[in-house]
């Protein structure tokens, strides 16, 4: 296994800039998802990094080695595409061995018939056999070896994906959108068998995903990517509590994060629908900003709420309660989580008042970057004399 570096990689299409100067350290054993909508060049960078695209400017290192010329074969990297990518008249067991034969087998003795005659084939095929079995073990699919793929479920086929990449030994496992096929159901249960190959295997892998959900709960660092670049690399609860742009803060998160305009004074004292706040924003001036409220930092409050409205929506899970507040002035509804407790109280437009911790609030600059020089409480008058 070894460690991966991108070195300011670039992609254009024709006029188009896919990728704008990409960089990235993956550690060795690291799994790192990149997420972001589509269109954003998650997957043209992945295809780069196999050797399946050649990028238009930058560089790409393997173990510490730059790879540049060198062939997708040669890159010892194993790649799990959306569509499976299985031979249809192959069995399971055939499919998961072709990558070992095409590596350790001459021409002569890949022939049908011919092969099985030469020279050390008996050797090559039971040690190739073990291998097989090994894996199949590993992903649970061994009673599976003698089917097709087209007798296998979406989640089998999926395994058996797995299983070819998996008997390559690679440098590093490389997934795109694997899971994409999958209903909701099959997709919570490989999603966790994936992240369990991998604790096992202490491999690297690169997952690509659009479904945050996929990279929240299975890497240990995310690369969120909007327009062909990196705006913020980091773990999951770093990314999601302390994002560095409004645009990650919108991605990541569901329900979405509410985003409230606010007028910031010159004393940096500010304010929500003409109410003076328990924030302070230092050193930033005058003007409107907009401040972040995940649905889990509102909370139910009485006649002096700062945010008041009714509810036009509600969302029960059964644990928690989803509810969208229609806020005056604010032209937009608010998404706040509930106990399944308030269900009542909150019944279709029925009035409602809401509250939230500052320590929780988010605020991002007219320019879309995090302000992270706020307090959260006004200074004293002790404070200020």
């Amino acid at each position: 296994m070894a460690g991966l570096k991108i070195e300011n990689i670039t992609k254009r299409f024709g006029e188009t800039d896919v990728l704008k100067g990409v960089s990235l350290d993956i550690a060795d054993g690291e799994f790192l998802s990149l997420v972001g909508p589509s269109g954003c060049g998650k997957s043209t960078l992945l295809r780069i990094i196999a050797g399946l695209e050649e990028q238009s400017s930058g560089e790409i290192y393997i173990g510490g080695a730059p790879v540049a010329g060198r062939r997708a074969a040669d890159r010892n990297l194993s790649m799990v595409f959306q569509s499976y990518a299985l031979y249809p008249h192959l069995s399971v067991a055939e499919n998961i061995a072709v990558p070992l034969k095409m590596r350790r087998l001459s021409p002569l003795q890949r022939l049908p018939v011919l092969g099985r005659f030469m020279p050390g084939m008996r050797h090559q095929a039971a040690e190739i056999g073990t291998e097989i079995t090994h894996a199949a073990k590993m992903l649970e699919i061994a009673h599976l070896l003698d089917r097709k793929p087209g007798q296998l479920s979406g989640g089998q086929r999926q395994r058996v994906a797995l299983g070819r990449a998996l008997v390559r030994d690679p440098t590093a496992f490389l997934l795109d959108e694997p899971l994409s096929n999958l209903d909701a159901k099959l997709r919570v249960q490989t999603r966790a068998e994936i992240a369990q190959l991998h604790r096992r295997l202490e491999a690297t892998f690169i997952y690509v995903t659009h479904d945050q959900v996929e990279a929240m709960t299975m890497s240990d660092r995310i690369a969120v990517m909007m327009g062909g670049r990196i705006l913020q690399c980091a773990a999951p609860d770093v990314v999601y509590d302390d994002p560095d742009t409004i645009e990650v803060a919108e991605f990541i998160g569901s329900p979405k994060i509410n985003i409230v305009p606010v007028e910031v004074a010159e004393t940096g004292e500010i304010c929500l629908l003409d109410r003076k706040l328990d924030l302070l924003a230092q050193g930033r001036g005058k003007g409107v900003m907009s401040l972040g409220l995940r649905p889990e930092a509102l909370r139910l409050a009485g006649e002096d709420a700062p945010i008041k409205g009714h509810v036009v929506h509600s969302e029960n899970l059964g644990a928690e309660l989803f509810v969208q507040i229609d806020a005056a002035g604010l032209g937009h509804p608010l998404t706040f989580r509930a106990a399944p407790r308030d269900r009542q109280a909150l019944a279709l437009g029925a009035p409602v008042g809401l509250a939230f911790d500052a320590a929780q609030a988010l605020l991002f600059g007219a320019d879309g970057l995090r302000v992270r020089d706020v307090r959260h409480h006004l200074p004293t008058q002790a404070e200020v004399a």
